[in-house]
């Protein structure tokens, strides 16, 4: 049986044994990875908890054995799309699985970003900055510090270069960056450039 992937704000304060605020204090000045639920309320992806008890010496979180997501097969790179556009989702993911190098997973709001990052573990996260509930800088920055999730490409998209901020983009560690509306040929580019060639990832001429 598949073990949670998330764990509550409850579940922290049980087991730090500290008030419900603390952990929301934790959250607020970023000491504490967390997402928000549709509803208002916050998750926590239990690998970044146990890294986050590890950082302040407080006693390990103790789990059960989970079932990981089976490896890719033949080779098959993971990709997340994350993207309030569900037909923009589909489109792409038609594209792109036409090569059949990729696996993928979708996700167009934060409670579900959050458990395909945990679960899925993808290779590389194509990330619209400006999905509503979501804030893409810090997603971004946690994909980027965490010990599980640093080696994760980033691809940032955004329909708002302005106000999207494209050098904060990649000043929060995003590998490369698309300013929407996008060529899917264009997007394919990007990608396969990005799991060839990693550490020239962001070189682009949108680059600011």
């Amino acid at each position: 049986m598949r073990r949670k992937t998330v764990i509550t704000t409850g579940d922290v304060a049980e087991h730090c044994q500290v008030s419900y605020e603390t952990v929301k204090n934790w959250i607020r000045q970023g000491k504490l990875p967390a997402f928000e639920t549709p509803g208002g309320h916050h998750r926590i992806v239990i690998e970044n908890f146990k890294s986050f008890l590890e950082s302040y010496g407080m006693p390990a979180y103790q789990q059960g054995p989970t079932v990981d997501p089976a490896p890719p097969t033949d080779g098959k790179k993971r990709i997340l799309m994350i993207d309030e556009d569900s037909s923009l989702l589909n489109k792409v993911v038609d594209f792109l699985s036409k090569s059949g190098e990729y696996e993928f997973a979708t996700a167009s709001n934060g409670f579900d970003a959050g458990m395909h990052v945990a679960a899925l573990k993808p290779d590389l996260l194509i990330l619209d900055f400006l999905t509503p509930g979501l804030n893409g800088f810090d997603i971004c920055r946690t994909i980027k510090t965490s010990p599980h999730t640093r080696g994760t490409l980033v691809l940032a998209t955004t329909d708002h270069p302005e106000g999207g901020n494209m050098s904060g983009i990649y000043e929060c560690g995003a590998d490369d960056g698309l300013i929407k509306p996008f060529e899917l040929e264009e997007l394919q580019s990007r990608v396969s450039k990005l799991f060839s060639s990693p550490s020239k990832a962001g070189s682009s001429s949108q680059r600011a």
